[in-house]
This record gives C-alpha cells, sequence and structure tokens, in this order.
C-alpha cells in the first residue's frame, strides 16, 4: 500500500488485563498460555483465571483460546497451583505433584528409582547439579530435574 502511496492501516492490538497489569496483545483470541507468558508465568505452576463482572471466575486452560472482547470479562488474575508439573529426563516427560518440599526418594519414586542407587541432579540456570538427599527440595512448579546412577551402583 505505501508503493502505491495508499496511507497503511495501523495494525489492531488488544489490551488484556492481567494480575492488574494492561498487556497488549496482538490478537483478539489469544491462548491461556500466551497470557501467562506475557506476565511471565508458566502453566506448569500457575492456572490462568478469567474474572467477569458478576463475580463470576473461570479456569482457562493453557490451550483453551479466549475472546478478549467477550461479554462481561474484567480481566485475568493468576495463581499458584497446588498440584504443578515437574519434568524429569527433559521437558516431554512431565510429572505431577504437590506444591512444597519433597524428598529425593519422593522425586525418584515417580520415575520408579531409589536414591540407593541414583542420584537426583536438578537444572538451574546452568548445568544440572547432584541434590543431596538428606536435604528437602522445594517444589513450586516447572523444576527440571535429571537421574544418574550412582557411582558404583546398578542402573
Amino acid at each position: 500500500m505505501a508503493e502505491r502511496g495508499q496511507e497503511v492501516p495501523h495494525g489492531q492490538s488488544f489490551v488484556a488485563q492481567i494480575d492488574y497489569e494492561r498487556v497488549r496483545l496482538e490478537t483478539q483470541y489469544p491462548k491461556g498460555e500466551l497470557l501467562l507468558a506475557r506476565v511471565h508465568k508458566q502453566p506448569c505452576a500457575f492456572e490462568l483465571i478469567a474474572e467477569f463482572v458478576h463475580c463470576d471466575n473461570r479456569v482457562i486452560e493453557p490451550d483453551e483460546i479466549v475472546d478478549l472482547h467477550q461479554r462481561g470479562l474484567k480481566g485475568f488474575i493468576t495463581a499458584h497451583k497446588e498440584i504443578v508439573t515437574i519434568f524429569i529426563e527433559g521437558p516431554e516427560h512431565p510429572y505431577q505433584i504437590e506444591r512444597g518440599e519433597h524428598s529425593v526418594a519422593e522425586i525418584l519414586a515417580k520415575v520408579g528409582k531409589t536414591p540407593d542407587g541414583y542420584v537426583l541432579l536438578e537444572e538451574k540456570d546452568g548445568p544440572p547439579l547432584p541434590l543431596p538427599p538428606s536435604i528437602p527440595v522445594k517444589i513450586s512448579g516447572c523444576e527440571m530435574f535429571y537421574t544418574q546412577p550412582q557411582s558404583g551402583g546398578s542402573s
């Protein structure tokens, strides 16, 4: 259009309020996961809740499409999940666990292993590091764990 000398129309943007923060979006129909990402949160640890003017609230699933012009929609809030997702042996292996402190043995049991034969490693801002089996592991959601056979142990 610009080459023909015509005015280029402005792109449409849509505004959503999430946790009392105004967020600009390029679509009227975003998925729940996109809305969470705009406030730097992940669906493995948080849920997205749509708030409506008549005090109705509804949980929005990560893959659910939302109409931002839906009648009565005030905005969204996020909340910590009580049952969160952790990943063991990579992002393609999700496991559900209650948020809070858990022993290394409880986490290893998710994949059928024990601290006698395996070390649990956690990836945080760098390479995976071993976790001492005697100290509880704080789970808030989205943690990435790996297992490794104990030195001299069998797999």
